[in-house]
């Protein structure tokens, strides 16, 4: 039987799996070695006309 804090642990770890799976399945790319470095420099605006131009219908 597992303890309180087992318990806790375990659902913890359970939540953070699915919610990368759920970021995979949005089409997130989740991988922090995939990152790349250009786009942490870039600027906010930047960031914002990139995310308009993927998610523009």
């Amino acid at each position: 039987m597992l303890t309180t804090k087992q318990k806790c642990e375990r659902f913890k770890a359970l939540r953070a799996r699915n919610y990368r799976a759920s970021l995979q399945l949005e089409g997130f790319d989740v991988e922090p070695a995939k990152m790349d470095s250009d786009i942490d420099r870039s600027t906010e605006s930047v960031k914002i006309a990139r995310l308009k131009q993927r998610y523009a219908r």
